[in-house]
């Protein structure tokens, strides 16, 4: 995708809608950042040029994104930005907001892993460590683009990525139910809290398997 198309994207909700419209209900991700331009709309198109040049399919993502400074005394020492979920995993208006700390010193450095997590990844390593480098922005790393690749093509409720769903799976929504947060593995409907609604959706894909009396698999 152009430079141009995706400032288009950053300009205002209308432009963000009007491009998806156009691609016939096509995947598509939506960013509005308030103001449309200026040093954080710049340092946004960049975070999202990262994640490009990192392998990920940015333009296949389903997510909407309201980007916007927010206030300071909200943000430690250690903060630049925060990711909420607005709204729950039925509702329509559904999507994420990005709020960067006013004193950010490096507005792409705190934008790459929140973009990061709007993207479908989870707070972590890599590029999606929420640690700045002090030495400058931590890009994304083809190996970051293809971690979160490979979290998005998952099978769903397979939260060890071993290619199956099973009890394995099943112990770690165990370990994880009653968490809150954005775009925990076990979070299997997105609602952001692992909870009865996510055990329902594993257990659709579970596959039994019958006891072994040898104790070998």
């Amino acid at each position: 995708m152009s430079a141009h198309r995706l400032r288009s994207r950053l300009a205002s909700t209308v432009a963000a809608v009007a491009l998806a419209a156009s691609l016939s209900g096509a995947l598509a991700l939506e960013i509005t950042v308030e103001p449309p331009d200026g040093e954080l709309a710049a340092a946004v198109e960049a975070a999202v040029d990262d994640w490009r040049a990192a392998g990920v399919d940015v333009d296949a993502i389903d997510a909407a994104v309201v980007v916007r400074t927010g206030v300071g005394e909200r943000f430690g020492p250690d903060v630049t930005a925060w990711v909420v979920l607005r709204g729950g995993a039925d509702d329509s208006d559904r999507g994420f907001e990005i709020l960067v700390a006013p004193a950010a010193r490096s507005l792409r450095a705190a934008l790459i892993p929140a973009l990061g997590v709007v993207l479908g990844g989870t707070l972590g390593r890599g590029a999606l460590d929420p640690v700045l480098d002090p030495t400058g922005p931590r890009r994304p790393t083809p190996a970051d683009g293809l971690a979160l690749t490979e979290r998005l093509s998952a099978l769903p409720g397979d939260l060890n990525r071993d290619g199956r769903v099973d009890f394995e799976d099943l112990l770690l929504m165990a370990e994880a139910f009653g968490r809150r947060g954005v775009n925990l593995p076990a979070d299997l409907d997105g609602d952001g809290v692992v909870d009865a609604a996510d055990l329902d959706l594993l257990r659709e894909g579970y596959a039994f398997d019958p006891p072994n009396p040898t104790g070998t698999r």
